[in-house]
């Protein structure tokens, strides 16, 4: 499933960039249609003093969960882990940009790796709205 052989993967290779339109029909399946919501209700939203209704955060991580299961696969899924922190709103109608440069590789348990990544979200304006740091395991992988 990996897009990149992440087993042989060095510090500092970036990993392919994942794009993505955040529609209000994305925001309203992820929350939930809702009213006196940021998320869903846009009247409410701008009351609330924003432009427009909010992506929820959480969907910033599950696009770094895709990045990364694109990349290490199951050793992701099975093992990963992710710290993010939100610096931006997302709104609907951007786009939002996930990226990902590995930044470390070390042994872990018998004849396991963990790939280190640092990741970020940015929207169309290059601004970011994410930041963190995920990982996830190569099994038989040399550190």
């Amino acid at each position: 499933m990996s897009t990149l052989a992440a087993d042989t993967a060095a510090p500092g290779l970036a990993l392919p960039p994942l794009v993505k339109e955040i529609s209000q029909r994305k925001i309203d399946v992820y929350s939930g249609v809702k009213p006196y919501s940021i998320h869903t209700d846009e009247a409410w939203a701008r009351k609330k003093g924003f432009r427009a209704p909010l992506a929820q955060a959480m969907m910033s991580t599950a696009y770094v969960s895709e990045l990364m299961t694109r990349f290490v696969g199951a050793g992701f899924v099975k093992g990963g882990t992710m710290s993010m922190v939100f610096i931006k709103p997302v709104y609907v109608g951007d786009r939002l940009t996930v990226h990902g440069v590995v930044k470390e590789r070390r042994a872990e348990g018998n004849a396991t790796t963990r790939v280190v990544v640092e990741v970020w979200c940015e929207n169309q304006d290059g601004d970011k709205t994410a930041v963190g740091t995920a990982s996830g395991l190569l099994a038989g992988g040399a550190a």
